[in-house]
């Protein structure tokens, strides 16, 4: 294991989330119970994570895929409701990774955000089962929220058209004028 990586105080965690591109991928230290030395390496990039750890004394890799991640979830650290995490939620709950953790839920709401944000995951909630549910209604990756009717006196268009032609009503079609063309006398007699 590399011994340059940081090493989070237990149990709270508080990993920098990376600010301009160039910053991937993260580097840190998350508790493994199954590894030998209780700890294993994260590589966290964009796209895929990277895991690291010694069982046994063998080396092992294991690279994933962030897609194959349910999204970042927010539950509580202990029953009493003391500390809240952020865990990056995955069907084998040994694969999970552990990106905050603090005592108080001060923060938990911008760091739960800028998370997800930064990773393109959903935003989960635990529920008290231990199943996660997206926190907001969701339709693939886009969050579906109530629709916001168009202001028309505000908008980036408003200079480009007249409103009176809003107000005008359209013909109908087969009611138009009949134009007679070629007619020598406009009006009838009977």
């Amino acid at each position: 294991m590399d011994g340059s990586l940081p090493v989070q105080p237990d149990p709270y965690v508080r990993i920098e989330r990376p600010s301009a591109p160039g910053a991937w991928p993260v580097r840190f230290r998350d508790r493994d119970d199954g590894s030998d030395a209780g700890v294993r390496a994260v590589e966290l990039h964009p796209d895929h994570i990277v895991l690291r750890r010694h069982v046994a004394g063998i080396p092992m890799k294991l690279s994933l895929r962030l897609a194959s991640y349910q999204g970042v979830a927010v539950r509580l650290l202990d029953e009493e409701g003391e500390g809240v995490t952020l865990v990056l939620a995955h069907a084998d709950p040994s694969l999970e990774v552990t990106l905050f953790a603090a005592p108080t839920p001060d923060d938990v709401v911008a760091e739960w955000r800028g998370w997800a944000g930064a990773l393109g995951l959903p935003m989960l909630v635990t529920k008290l089962d231990g199943t996660v549910e997206a926190a907001y209604p969701m339709l693939g990756r886009l969050v579906v929220a109530r629709t916001i009717p168009r202001r028309r006196r505000r908008g980036a268009l408003k200079h480009r058209r007249p409103t009176i032609f809003m107000r005008r009503a359209a013909t109908r079609p087969g009611k138009t004028n009949v134009v007679h063309r070629g007619e020598c006398e406009i009006s009838a007699r009977d």
